[in-house]
């Protein structure tokens, strides 16, 4: 197969990586109310929180009944030590069924996402709970377009300039010319990224500018105009004011490079944000000092081989090295940051997307190594294996760069919205005498309807009482006062409420206080809240306790260890940080134990420093969980939980 034939094939592969999923990059995580959900009062406000931090400016949610009436008052609003999530008042609701529509775009890379779901009041709504809007075609297709542009502009500035620098480019006016058309196409590049960013946002260029999506774009347009100066301030010929100039328009594109990579997926979250920028802005500054300086290179190398130019591709191949390993490396841990399990490696576009780069850059790493060990050795006496293997590397490259720009427009997995699943638990009282059923539309904290139905422990007839209650203890929060919800006869001999008594995620013990003529008796539940999964990293070093990081929400970090990790009596170290990785101080610190779906147990705990605890714990073969729940000094309530595979002895 021809080198252009194979260039189309891998092209088309790539074309057809796009996904078929809902599009989610700031995607609603979860609601509150929940999407459907059954109520019985009238909430005071609609909060949804999104995957990535949404623009309240650019954002819309609407609150309507079956006839399409608006109950929202005003627009959205941020919510106060909750970047993620927005909220908006409504007017009070009458029995009925509501649709929530919004339309959100990322305060992180510009990216449109909408959809609608359902919820009752003192009525059960009914069809399709949750559903996404599909994409705009157009508008991403041409973010794609934008995004590939400007990385190939960026690149060839970059390695044009490192070329010059470095000194293994060719004279001062193809090095010039190379950085010239690197400059061009960032600017057409930047051009239709703010085109496809105002279709997304469905506004105007002024109203976009105000906003944290237009600041990256102009943050974009200020380094690479000061490229452009840099490279018209540059002489022609081989002299220390043109390296100086060469230098000045990389040092720009770096800051380019920068603030692109600061306003993509690496600054939605996952590990810690200021870590994942900086490992993106590596491999894309590495990338263009490596693919760049080899366009500049090639395009140096014209005519006879010499000694000189023998010289150059020796001082290039040594950059080259290094810049293959740090894209090797940001580029693996950028994957296991933006990958929530290996099966959406298969499952997902991104994930397929990934594995088609991964394949590009092992064809390009070994037409590297092949000129390395190969071509760069007979560069005094030939230059064609050089010039043929380096085109291919090029080639391949602008396939990996189409790969990069379609990773920037595609949700990474773990960026999906978490739906409600119905909350049931059930119990008796001490004496056996009566059974107590609990249901709910919705196991997430917030405002939920409850159904109690309590029978005769042995001829399961309804219990003739007077009344019946809920009473509601955070059993992982000693500090949070219990709450008392009261109940009305419902049908069929049920007790019926609504409240938002289960007001934040964790263990509960419900007490059913059902009131009889001549006595009363008391049937404790105990039941869990759910929230999204958390986004948990793994680290496992030889000769050291593994560590499993949690994120909270965008309020911090819990960290575990436990030593030994093995079955029998162990050591698990917890360890609090806020959201730039720093130590955070815990005022109370709650750490429970559960294994293969036993009990869960609270364990006792000792203080070590402010931000680090130690609890004793007995691990068994099979699935533990490990949760620790944490009282800032300041107020903030952190929940995290890990499950743990123990082997058999």
């Amino acid at each position: 197969m021809s080198r252009r034939r194979a260039v189309f094939v891998l092209a088309a592969i790539l074309a057809g990586l796009g996904p078929h999923e809902a599009w989610a990059h700031a995607g609603l995580r979860f609601a509150n109310p929940a999407a459907g959900s059954t109520l019985g009062d009238t909430p005071r406000v609609v909060q949804l929180t999104f995957w990535e931090r949404p623009e309240p400016s650019l954002s819309e949610i609407r609150v309507l009944d079956t006839r399409g009436s608006t109950y929202q008052i005003g627009q959205p609003e941020a919510v106060a030590g909750a970047p993620l999530a927005l909220a908006v008042h409504v007017r009070p609701l009458d029995r009925g069924v509501y649709t929530v529509s919004w339309r959100t775009i990322s305060a992180i890379d510009g990216h449109a996402t909408a959809g609608a779901f359902a919820f009752g009041v003192r009525m059960k709504p009914t069809g399709v709970a949750w559903a996404s809007a599909p994409p705009d075609p157009s508008a991403l297709e041409l973010e794609v377009l934008a995004r590939g542009v400007l990385a190939l502009g960026l690149v060839l500035l970059l390695g044009s300039a490192a070329a010059a620098a470095g000194r293994f480019g060719g004279d001062g006016a193809r090095d010039r010319a190379l950085g010239a058309a690197g400059w061009a196409l960032g600017v057409a590049g930047l051009v239709l990224l703010a085109a496809a960013q105002r279709r997304n946002a469905g506004a105007s260029y002024a109203a976009l500018l105000h906003t944290a999506v237009g600041r990256a774009l102009l943050g974009r347009a200020a380094a690479i105009l000061v490229a452009g100066g840099a490279l018209l301030a540059a002489p022609s010929g081989d002299s220390p004011r043109r390296r100086r100039a060469m230098a000045a328009a990389g040092l720009a594109t770096l800051g380019a490079m920068a603030v692109h990579s600061a306003a993509g997926h690496a600054a939605a979250g996952g590990r810690l944000v200021a870590v994942a920028v900086g490992a993106q802005w590596v491999h894309f500054a590495a990338a263009g000092i490596w693919i760049g300086g080899l366009a500049a290179l090639l395009a140096g190398l014209t005519g006879a081989p010499s000694a000189e130019k023998a010289q150059r591709v020796r001082r290039f191949s040594r950059i080259a090295a290094a810049g293959l390993l740090a894209v090797a490396l940001t580029g693996a841990w950028r994957t296991f940051d933006g990958i929530s399990s290996w099966r959406s490696l298969i499952a997902t576009g991104y994930g397929r997307t990934v594995m088609a780069k991964a394949a590009l850059f092992a064809a390009i790493a070994a037409l590297g190594a092949l000129n390395r060990w190969r071509s760069v050795p007979a560069a005094a006496a030939s230059l064609g294996p050089l010039r043929r293997a380096g085109a291919g590397e090029l080639a391949l490259a602008a396939a990996a760069l189409g790969a990069a720009a379609l990773l920037g427009a595609l949700p990474p997995p773990a960026s999906g919205f978490t739906a409600a699943t119905p909350l049931e638990v059930a119990g008796a009282d001490f004496g056996t005498t009566v059974r107590a059923r609990l249901t709910a539309a919705s196991d997430q904290p917030g405002p939920n309807r409850f159904v109690v139905r309590a029978v005769d422990y042995d001829s399961g007839v309804p219990v003739p009482a007077r009344r019946l209650s809920l009473r509601f203890t955070a059993l992982d929060d000693p500090g949070v006062v219990p709450t008392v919800l009261p109940l009305e006869p419902g049908p069929g001999g049920s007790w019926e409420a609504s409240g938002a008594n289960l007001a934040f995620d964790g263990r509960w013990r419900v007490t059913v206080a059902v009131e009889r003529e001549r006595d009363s008796v008391e049937v404790p539940l105990e039941l869990e809240t759910r929230t999204p999964p958390p986004l948990v990293s793994v680290e496992r070093v030889p000769g050291r306790a593994p560590q499993y990081t949690v994120e909270v929400r965008n309020e911090g970090y819990l960290r575990f260890s436990l030593d030994p990790e093995r079955a029998g009596p162990s050591q698990l170290y917890v360890t609090c940080f806020d959201a730039v990785g720093d130590d955070r101080a815990i005022e109370q610190i709650v750490v429970t134990a559960a294994a293969g779906g036993g009990p869960v147990r609270a364990q006792p705990v000792r203080r070590l420093a402010p931000d680090r605890f130690v609890a004793s714990v007995e691990l068994r073969p099979g699935r533990n969980t490990i949760a620790a729940i944490a009282h800032t000094i300041d107020g903030t309530r952190l929940r995290a939980a890990v499950e743990i595979d123990i082997p058999a002895p």
